[in-house]
């Protein structure tokens, strides 16, 4: 009996650095998930404290768009979906009140802070990792993972530290509700002015500043060596993990200045000196004694990257994930089938195939008019197909942009590959919508109409993009 032919064509071996940052990323994205979740059952708890009612608002259009930020960068990594748990019953927020767990609007409040505390910290590992497998901006200019980390870390740290303000706010507004009063018998609180949620509030702040500053900043005892890789000038100088940089050309490394102003004095001190120079370090290892240490500067050179002008097409297949929820060999047969149209007329118009993208394409062209006219002969191709094929027809969307973008490793990345993929949702089945720029170089130049539709503020995307709507006409029947 012959083996039954797998429908699903072969994909590479996994890269295992994009597989470690994918990992973290999908985490995120559940995490995002349930904090979306959760916001309903704490918005009903805090809905008449007009503050935090705006606060959780705030968080909500927060988890929304990291949502679709993450989700953007998986495509960038993988075209695999990612592999998410359900999300959990209204009850598991709260958790089990048979424990004697508070509830209302100051245990709300709570479950918020460990949503937001979680988060964060994932964010944290996110960052450290893409750095660590060099996605970042080291080697990709824009659209980088480490980047897009720090960006949201510092969005929801900022949110939690208002949060954080507010517990003693609300805790005091439930109580008064609840009708218990103030009993405290500090000189204040006997006068009748309560400065109960204002002290819990003011020694909360002073208990965390000072505990962050001294935890996070080891620097003040030297910068603790974690290597990189095997075979670096550091470890093949001595420098082993456990040791700590005390100084750098002579001057001192650490002090009062804190982490992040010792990180980039060092990181200066190094690229002060040319390849192959020496750099003199004072290492301290453990047990406290202290050696100099000489090495030469060892540069890293970067995937080899290149800056360019592009058009940007992002296709994609209409209904292809219902379809594979009713019949997901019907549909990878029509995927491969889609896939070979495209690739049939790709190289008549000079265009390269980027990646795809589950059952969508990415693809770049030298002009806006190259990509124009690709992506009306695959409409045109599409719509023959399907005269023949009148029970499983293919239908695409299909949207084109120009901007510059930064190529690394053959994948391209930056804000017009963003917007493109924005403008392609907004293409009816079976049609095409261009952007502005594109319209500009094309307009007088295609035998089709170009009819402008309302300005969008698209997502992730600061300035309103006009965007056209082309009339793709009907290919000559046979």
């Amino acid at each position: 009996m012959t083996a039954k032919k797998s429908l699903i064509p072969p994909r590479p071996p996994d890269d295992p650095h994009k597989t470690k940052v994918r990992e973290h990323i999908v985490a995120m994205l559940d995490t995002e998930r349930r904090i979306l979740a959760a916001l309903g059952p704490i918005s009903e708890e805090l809905e008449e404290h007009a503050d935090t009612s705006a606060l959780l608002g705030r968080v909500r259009a927060l988890a929304e768009d990291h949502l679709e930020a993450l989700r953007i960068r998986l495509m960038g990594i993988d075209v695999r979906e990612p592999d998410l748990p359900p999300l959990p019953g209204p009850a598991a927020p709260g958790g089990n009140d048979k424990v004697g767990r508070p509830s209302g609007p100051s245990a709300a409040l709570q479950r918020l802070f460990t949503l937001l505390s979680e988060a964060t910290f994932g964010y944290s590992l996110l960052h450290v990792v893409a750095h660590r497998q060099l996605d970042s901006s080291w080697a990709i200019e824009q659209g980088n993972t480490a980047d897009l980390a720090e960006e949201l870390l510092k969005e929801y740290a900022r949110v939690l530290e208002v949060v954080d303000s507010k517990a003693g706010e609300v805790a005091v507004w439930e109580l008064s509700r609840q009708g218990l009063e103030c009993r405290c018998v500090c000189p204040s609180c006997s006068l009748g002015i309560c400065l109960c949620w204002i002290h819990g509030t003011a020694t909360t702040a002073e208990a965390r500043r000072p505990v962050l500053v001294r935890d996070a900043a080891p620097a003040a005892a030297g910068l603790p060596v974690t290597l990189p890789r095997q075979e670096s000038v550091a470890l093949l100088a001595g420098v082993v993990e456990g040791d700590a940089i005390v100084a750098i050309d002579g001057a001192g490394v650490g002090g009062d200045a804190g982490l992040d102003a010792t990180i980039g004095g060092f990181q200066r001190a190094i690229t002060s000196h040319p390849a192959g120079e020496t750099i003199r370090l004072r290492v301290r290892d453990p047990s406290g004694d202290v050696r100099d240490v000489r090495i030469a500067r060892d540069v890293a050179s970067p995937p080899p990257s290149e800056r360019r002008l592009a058009a940007i097409v992002f296709t994609d297949m209409v209904g292809f994930t219902a379809l594979a929820q009713k019949d997901e060999a019907r549909a990878l047969e029509l995927l491969e089938e889609h896939r070979a149209l495209v690739r049939a007329v790709l190289p008549r118009h000079g265009g390269r195939e980027v990646k795809t993208i589950g059952d969508a394409f990415l693809l770049e062209f030298a002009s806006a008019l190259d990509a124009t006219a690709c992506a009306l002969e695959v409409q045109r191709a599409v719509r023959q197909r399907n005269r023949l094929h009148r029970r499983d027809p293919i239908q695409l969307r299909i949207g084109i942009h120009v901007g510059d973008l930064v190529s690394v490793h053959g994948d391209i990345y930056g804000d017009a590959v963003n917007i493109a993929s924005r403008i392609e949702p907004m293409a009816e089945p079976g049609g095409i919508c261009v952007s502005q720029q594109v319209y500009d170089q094309v307009w007088n130049k295609v035998p089709v109409k170009l009819a402008e539709m309302a300005k969008r503020r698209l997502k992730n995307v600061t300035a309103p993009i006009g965007v056209y709507r082309v009339s793709v006409p009907e290919s000559p029947r046979r």
